[in-house]
């Protein structure tokens, strides 16, 4: 199998992994017909790319405001040596933070949570950082882009 780019990915597994990016429940016999290939081919693909790490997973997306959750916030902590380690631990016991990063620059993290009300987030803020390390948070008001597919152009350097 010829392959065009350097990450070893051809214009159809591009295709594929648009496709699933953009639906993740769409079945191998509709990703053949969008692709032009066989079921068989499509699972073989689909099973290269999982093996070869590019395909991590599928989720479905939830809309938390109807879970109970109706604000969301970025919380960005600053915190170093120990207290940052502290953090690392603190948010996998957390089951508000949606998602955690480990980032450069003055914060040592971002983290999104999901909040019921500015209580909420006042007891969360006391959960993540209890003794030290200063946060910064903002409540987010809308998500312009919620989920955006990361296309062949783009990994090219395309604009």
């Amino acid at each position: 199998m010829a392959f065009e780019s350097q990450n070893g990915l051809d214009a159809q597994d591009w295709k594929l992994l648009e496709l699933l990016q953009a639906d993740a429940r769409l079945t191998f016999a509709e990703l053949g017909r969008r692709v032009s290939l066989s079921p068989p081919a499509i699972a073989e693909r689909v099973r290269r790319l999982e093996q070869e790490g590019v395909l991590t997973g599928y989720h479905a997306e939830v809309d938390v405001a109807k879970l109970g959750f109706p604000m969301q916030a970025v919380i960005r902590i600053i915190a170093s040596g120990k207290l940052a380690d502290q953090i690392f631990h603190q948010v996998q016991e957390i089951p508000e933070v949606l998602e955690c990063h480990r980032v450069t620059g003055h914060d040592s993290h971002v983290v999104r949570v999901a909040i019921r009300s500015v209580e909420h987030l006042e007891d969360i803020l006391h959960r993540l950082a209890p003794f030290e390390g200063d946060t910064i948070t903002s409540v987010i008001l809308n998500t312009p882009v919620k989920h955006r597919v990361v296309t062949r152009a783009l990994a090219a350097g395309a604009p």
